[in-house]
């Protein structure tokens, strides 16, 4: 069984073998000199540490600097400190206590001291770190659980679509596909450097959710659509946009915001002439720009109730006429220069 490994800064030598000495039956132990080389230490061995135990009156960098230090890094969140210090005085312990310090023994020290006051401090440690993995693990669960009756609720709308429901997968792979192309070409690095690609793929497959309000005459119709019931379908983005609002209390908000984005605006269109909202160019968000390429190749290549697929040379050529009129222009080109990789993945 792995032990528990202990951090000793003490400039004096005697002092770090003593309390290697007490220590050494139950845990590892690791020696620093000075606060530069416990650092050092900490830098090198992170949260395997499971507690330091530091000198304050040390020269060039201090135990209060070591302090310091270690919350500006995040470390004093995972890692208990115990000074042990002459340093004696309240206002000592009371600095060392606000500068992130768990505990304090002052020397001269008992060794049981020092040996309960250490255990007490893994056993907190090792507790919150199994509490916090406990509740990584259930988030994770309750992660997968809401993705997988999302992505359920898109394919049933496919479905009642009579469409084979793979539409949202297809989606998912190749919206993907086109980020990690659109990253490739550091064309758009600006826009990329804010994006999660795995979460944005994994909010694609909802695009449609808001055609579960539109009425089965309507979703059905195998002819062109009037007027009036082409303005009804255009409501699913405004009704999947609604939907996703209702998810607010999921604590996810980036996730949240990409579906909401790209259920609103995956029918924009970069000159203005798209719908609900009549965005231009910039105005659309990033990540609806890149759904509706990916969106209208599929529904182009596919057999539909009202139409037969396109030859995937008719699709790219609608697409590319589209560039800088329905399409942002640039994630077009990258499209069109690797069209052939979308054909393959449509095919797997």
């Amino acid at each position: 069984m792995e032990r528990d490994l202990v951090l000793v800064v003490d400039d004096i030598e005697i002092n770090r073998e003593i309390l290697k000495e007490i220590l050494l039956d139950d845990y590892d132990v690791i020696q620093a000199s000075n606060g530069f080389e416990a650092i050092e230490q900490i830098m090198e061995h992170g949260e395997k540490i499971s507690l330091v135990l530091l000198d304050i009156m040390m020269p060039e960098m201090d135990g209060y600097e070591v302090l310091d230090v270690m919350r500006s890094g995040g470390y004093l969140r995972k890692i208990p400190v115990i000074i042990i210090t002459a340093a004696s005085g309240d206002e000592n312990e009371i600095r060392g206590l606000q500068s992130g310090a768990s505990d304090f023994v002052g020397k001269p020290f008992s060794p049981e001291v020092v040996k309960c006051r250490a255990a007490s401090q893994i056993e907190l440690k090792n507790h919150r770190t199994h509490l916090e993995m406990l509740v990584e693990e259930n988030v994770q669960k309750v992660v997968y659980v809401r993705e997988t009756v999302l992505e359920l609720l898109a394919s049933v709308i496919e479905y009642r679509h009579i469409e084979s429901g793979e539409h949202v997968k297809r989606t998912r792979v190749m919206a993907e596909h086109l980020m990690r192309l659109i990253k490739k070409s550091r064309l758009m690095d600006d826009e990329m450097s804010r994006i999660n690609i795995n979460m944005v793929a994994k909010a694609v497959p909802l695009h449609d959710i808001g055609k579960i309000s539109t009425p089965d005459h309507i979703l059905l119709k195998p002819g062109k659509l009037t007027n009036e019931e082409f303005e009804i379908m255009k409501e699913h983005t405004t009704r999947g946009a609604q939907i996703i609002s209702e998810l607010k209390d999921i604590e996810d908000p980036v996730y949240l915001q990409y579906c909401h984005d790209i259920c609103l605006s995956h029918h924009e269109k970069w000159d203005g002439t798209g719908y609900p909202n009549k965005l231009t160019g910039p105005e659309i968000p990033f990540v609806a720009r890149i759904m509706s390429i990916v969106d209208v190749y599929d529904a182009l290549t596919s057999e539909r109730v009202y139409k037969a697929a396109f030859t995937q040379e008719e699709a790219v050529k609608i697409i590319d006429e589209g560039k800088g009129r329905a399409f942002d222009p640039i994630i077009t080109q990258i499209f069109i220069e690797n069209a052939d990789s979308f054909m393959d993945l449509k095919m797997i």
